[in-house]
Parts: C-alpha cells; structure tokens; sequence
C-alpha cells in the first residue's frame, strides 16, 4: 500500500506539477492561533507544539481505524494518498530553479537575492550554520545560498516526508509537514520559533543523513563527505546538506577548504586543479554542459544546474530502493 501511494502521488504531481488545492494550510492555522490564545498553553511553547501535532494525527488516526475496520484494508489508499499530497512541500522545485536560472541569465541580482530569501524563508536554522549571509552584488555569495537553498528546499519538500511517510505511514509524512508549518508560523525569535525548530531538526536528522547518502550514490561517491556529516549532530540542516551536495557534485565543501589551508601553494593549486576536473566531469554528465571556466561566478552557476539532474536521480533512487523493498515484505 505504501509503495502503491507513493507511485501514485508522484503520478499525480508529475502530471500536475503540484498538489494545488489539496494543499490548504488555513485550517492548521487557525488551530495554532487557537491555542496561542489559551494562557495556559500559550506560556508553554512545548505544550503549544505538542498540541497542535497531536489534534491532527489523532483525527487521522480515528479516520484511519475507522476505515480498517469498516471498509478493510484496501480502502486506506484512499486515506494514504491525499494526506501524502498534502505532506509534500508546497511550490514545484524545478519551476524555483528555472525561475532563478531565467534571473541570472538576465543579470538582475535584485531579483535573484530576492529568490533566495523567499525560499530560503527567513527561518534561523538549529546548529551550526556559518555561512548564511547574501551579498546582493556578489554572484558567488548568490549561487552558493542558492545551491544551498535547493539543497534543504528538495529535501523538505519531498525526501523527508517520503522517507517519514515509508517508515510510519501517513501519520510520519503529516506529522513533518504540520512540524514544518508550525515552524513557519511561529515569530521569528520567540520562544515558540526557538521550541519548533529545535523539534524539526531532531525530526530531521536521519531523513538528513540517508539523503546525504542517497547522493553520494547516484553522484560522486569519491569526494562525499559522507564520515563526517553522518556523525555531524552540530550542524543545521541546511549545512549538513549543502555539504552533502556539493561533495556529490564533486564542488569543494567547508572541509576541503579547511585541508587545502594546510597545504603549500603547490599543493593547494595541483588539489584546486584535480577538484575541479572532477566536477567538471560530473557536470557534463549531469546536465551535458560545458563549464568554459572554473572561475566564480560561471562554476558556481553550473552548479545550480547540475543538482536538478542529481536531485532527479535521487528521486528514483528511493523509488527502485522501495519498490525493490516491498518485494521482499
């Protein structure tokens, strides 16, 4: 039934290109404000997210039991598939991409800043998070919060509901969702903010770490800091995957930077120059271009380009690793 779900959602978007109207959020809103106006709830963040997860999952566990045991078994991928569509993230990943590819080919950096912002969400991170600051007339400070943007955005929208939705059904796939919307709603700064995504990044961490892996294979295994963010339990989310990326796109991470400052000058340009032949070469196989140049702003553009390809392969990855799982249970 799982597997079914998932085909079938997927399905779905591939032909709509998105959830629409299944999507309304209002009603979980007005919840959340709700409880905020209780005093006694609202003095305690934990109890505040507590409630505003459990009412839902609750409800759907009922309509869940309900329709087991009336209808049987198969009626549940009538339950499965529209909480599934609701789960996933909202926008299409691919249209945001081309949105921005479209700004920089036009040289309006305004815009393109602007992009970034919006996706990004203006949401602090939990963990260690260093670089997070836009330059606007600074195209490399753009493409590299732009490929880190995608980097979490792919991951939200689709890997870690799909990978909650395997594990625990619909009720994990609601649950990230309503915890990533409670985290959006909350005022930047405040107590709750602070509670919620404290929360989500425990909710996180191994969707976090699988997606990490998950691009290693279908990229380049080789310069994947894969040891090192599989034990990372400091870092953002965000960082975590953004490092993840750009080792499977074969792009220098936080870490090669800090090995090549150890080495001498001649090192440093004979480690520069293998690094880049190697992403160059994943490029071309990703997306078919040729990057003339390794120099900013042009390599990191190129990219932005290729995650779309890898977040593709990543895409079917998980639903051969499933399909071929659900063969044997």
């Amino acid at each position: 039934m799982i597997f079914l779900s998932l085909v079938v959602v997927l399905a779905i978007l591939h032909w709509l290109g998105r959830a629409g109207f299944i999507q309304y959020d209002g009603w979980f809103r007005l919840l959340v404000n709700r409880l905020h106006k209780i005093p006694g709830i609202a003095s305690v963040p934990v109890l505040a997210l507590v409630l505003a997860l459990l009412i839902p999952l609750v409800l759907l566990l009922v309509i869940f039991v309900l329709l087991y045991h009336n209808l049987g078994r198969t009626s549940l991928f009538f339950l499965y598939v529209p909480v599934l569509l609701y789960s996933l993230g909202r926008g299409n990943l691919v249209e945001d991409v081309k949105a921005y590819i479209e700004l920089v080919n036009k040289g309006d950096n305004v815009a393109a800043s602007l992009w970034v912002e919006n996706l990004r969400g203006n949401k602090k991170p939990v963990g260690k998070d260093l670089d997070c600051d836009i330059e606007i007339n600074d195209w490399r400070s753009l493409h590299t919060q732009a490929l880190k943007t995608i980097a979490y955005r792919g991951f939200e929208r689709t890997f870690a509901v799909i990978f909650w939705f395997v594990i625990v059904g619909p009720f994990g796939a609601l649950l990230y969702r309503l915890s990533v919307l409670y985290r959006e709603l909350a005022e930047e700064g405040s107590a709750d903010a602070q509670v919620a995504a404290k929360w989500l990044w425990l909710l996180e961490l191994p969707a976090v770490r699988l997606m990490g892996v998950t691009w290693a294979f279908v990229g380049n295994f080789e310069t994947s800091p894969l040891r090192r963010n599989l034990l990372d339990i400091e870092s953002a989310s965000s960082s975590v995957l953004n490092e993840c990326l750009r080792g499977a796109l074969g792009a220098q991470t936080e870490h090669s930077n800090a090995a090549m400052a150890a080495m001498n000058p001649e090192q440093q340009a004979e480690y520069q120059e293998e690094l880049e032949e190697e992403t160059q070469d994943i490029i071309e196989d990703l997306t078919g271009d040729l990057v003339t140049t390794h120099n900013e702003p042009g390599y990191s553009f190129a990219l932005i380009k290729s995650s779309l390809p890898l977040y593709n392969r990543s895409l079917l990855f998980w639903v051969c690793a499933i399909a071929f799982a659900t063969l044997f249970v």
